[in-house]
């Protein structure tokens, strides 16, 4: 009886195993595809696109097909709705399309490569809805600009001042449009994107709220995943957290750390800047006048430098006279320091002081004087 249960049991098994493997042939025969078909009108000569997406920072090929009388159509399978950008680097064009498993069409002519028309794809509906309802706010913008640009040719200072504020309340209008719109619409794919495109422009607290209001359904969403990765950062080096130490080669090599420059100051400014980067390069005489002008009484710079090649790194020091400790890793945006801090845009700076605590960040122009006056009187 008990050989008759272990067979039993045995070719329950084995039935098991191939019912299962059967059920993995039956879901990738009804495994769903996408479909793009390309027509873009006018377009004679056979033409290379490429599919590609961006993916930390870098680009990621997925397929590509050859245009024949501006016809082709790419298929394939997709993890969820994701932006993907059809490029051709003949005309220098990268028309981004939500890729859904569904049947997607762009229509396009040669003069409107930036601009086709997409349909078939329920992200990119959804995207397209939140454009539009956004377009006022860079209506509004666009004619402030070319009413600053008058008042500058005029040298209306006043003018000028007013227009910077009325731009400034747009921008707060925009974001606040965006964190309602994104409450509104937490479920849809786009709104992580959103949220991300947005970022530099969001304090802390603002981008904390947006992520936690995006459903639990797009928890397996990359864009998601790397935002809550995001606003771990931001709070590990928010202002009252203890400074994060790290270790990068100077100019000449050789190994420096934050901590070593902290440690002998009482006040140390970690100064995020690039050659290449011309608001750095502007902002570098303040950072100059505020060092000379308390130099003496406890404070330094550290600068870190985005920059990609020695040699041009080593002249902006030289040119704009920056005679405090500076490193780098030379990797431009992977710089390992800048991902520690969470930086996403230069110049960046904090301000750590005496306890080894953050105390302020992003001080720029007269804002850095002004600070350590009333912390060094």
């Amino acid at each position: 009886m008990r050989k008759l249960f272990q067979t039993v049991g045995l070719l329950s098994l084995i039935l098991l195993v191939f019912a299962s493997c059967e059920n993995n042939k039956q879901s990738n025969k009804t495994e769903q595809q996408f479909t793009v078909t390309m027509n873009i009108k006018d377009l004679k000569q056979d033409t290379k696109v490429v599919m590609q997406k961006r993916e930390q920072g870098k680009w990621i090929k997925k397929d590509s097909v050859i245009l024949k009388d501006g016809k082709g159509v790419f298929k394939g399978h997709v993890n969820g709705a994701s932006l993907y950008y059809f490029t051709i680097k003949k005309f220098n064009v990268y028309m981004p399309v939500w890729v859904e498993n569904s049947p997607i069409t762009v229509d396009a002519t040669l003069r409107s490569l930036r601009n086709p028309v997409i349909k078939g794809s329920k992200a990119q509906d959804e995207f397209n809805a939140y454009v539009d309802s956004t377009k006022r706010f860079m209506e509004k913008e666009k004619l402030l600009g070319v009413k600053y640009s008058q008042a500058r040719m005029r040298k209306d200072q006043k003018a000028m001042k007013d227009l910077r504020d009325q731009f400034n309340q747009i921008e707060k209008d925009r974001t606040d449009y965006m964190l309602e719109y994104v409450k509104r619409h937490n479920k849809s794919v786009v709104m992580p994107y959103i949220i991300l495109s947005n970022s530099y422009g969001l304090a802390l607290n603002q981008l904390e709220e947006a992520t936690n209001a995006l459903d639990t359904t797009l928890a397996k969403n990359q864009d998601v995943i790397f935002l809550k990765k995001r606003v771990a950062t931001l709070k590990r080096v928010a202002v009252g957290q203890p400074y994060v130490n790290f270790t990068l080669n100077d100019v000449n090599g050789k190994p420096l750390s934050l901590s070593s420059v902290v440690k002998t100051h009482k006040y140390t400014l970690v100064d995020f800047w690039a050659s290449w980067c011309m608001p750095c390069r502007a902002e570098n005489p303040n950072v100059v006048k505020a060092y000379n002008e308390f130099k003496n009484k406890g404070f330094t710079v550290f600068g870190v430098s985005f920059d990609k090649d020695h040699s041009k790194w080593v002249a902006a020091i030289k040119k704009d006279g920056l005679v405090w400790p500076q490193v780098s890793d030379l990797k431009f945006w992977s710089s390992a320091a800048g991902k520690l801090y969470g930086v996403q845009s230069i110049p960046h700076n904090v301000l750590i002081g005496p306890k080894g605590t953050i105390i302020a960040e992003n001080l720029r122009g007269p804002a850095l004087t002004a600070k350590l006056k009333a912390l060094l009187k």
